[in-house]
């Protein structure tokens, strides 16, 4: 089997195990497009210019990562915004309209609050008048000139869904967390787990590595 081309930043035990016989060619592909995708300088494509600024800064405050990456920070507002050109899942609250006018119009209408509120867009307020606009919308007591309050609450839940999916679903992150589960077993064969408990480990599972915290 070929050595796997994920970056070297990640756990060593990790990228082991993607080259073992533990995981599937298909899933191992999957894991290494998620790793190799570069958000160095991204453009945004589906959202404006301003949404995408302040999806940048939410999604910070929705999901910091740095007890967990702090070496290697995901661009989640980036993902987002290429996730939003394919074809999704098909599910969306009734109440908003499709997800990529859903965004935009969220993220412009927190903007604009924003300024009528602290004469500042969302980007340029401090941490603490940022979590206050995120809680009144989490709270459900936010609306816009497009989406009104509850159409707000449910948008923000399906951010924070977004941002905690592409940033659980990275290897990187996964190595982290000791998450395997997707070392079930490889091409034609499922091996799938047999040692099950809290604090029970497979033979073939990494010891838990000391993180700072």
């Amino acid at each position: 089997m070929s050595q796997t081309s994920l970056p070297p930043a990640i756990d060593p035990d990790y990228l082991a195990l993607l080259d073992s016989d533990r995981i599937s060619g298909r899933t191992r592909q999957v894991m290494e497009e998620r790793a190799q995708t570069s958000d160095a300088g991204y453009k945004p494509r589906h959202l404006s210019q301003i949404a995408y600024d302040v999806l940048g800064a939410l999604s910070a405050r929705v999901l910091p990562q740095a007890a967990i990456l702090p070496d290697a920070t995901i661009n989640i507002a980036a993902r987002i915004d290429s996730r939003l050109g394919s074809a999704g899942d098909g599910w969306r609250f009734a109440a908003l309209p499709p997800d990529t006018e859903a965004y935009e119009l969220a993220l412009t209408g927190i903007d604009t609050v924003a300024r009528q509120r602290h004469g500042a867009g969302f980007t340029g307020l401090d941490a603490e008048l940022q979590d206050s606009l995120v809680h009144t919308m989490a709270e459900g007591a936010l609306s816009t000139e497009s989406l009104d309050a509850t159409q707000m609450r449910a948008w923000f839940a399906d951010l924070r869904a977004d941002c905690v999916q592409i940033f659980i679903s990275h290897p990187a992150v996964q190595a982290q967390l000791g998450i395997d589960a997707v070392f079930n077993g490889g091409d034609g064969v499922f091996q799938g787990f047999s040692a099950m408990g809290e604090g029970v480990s497979e033979a073939w599972e990494p010891e838990a590595r000391e993180r700072d915290r």
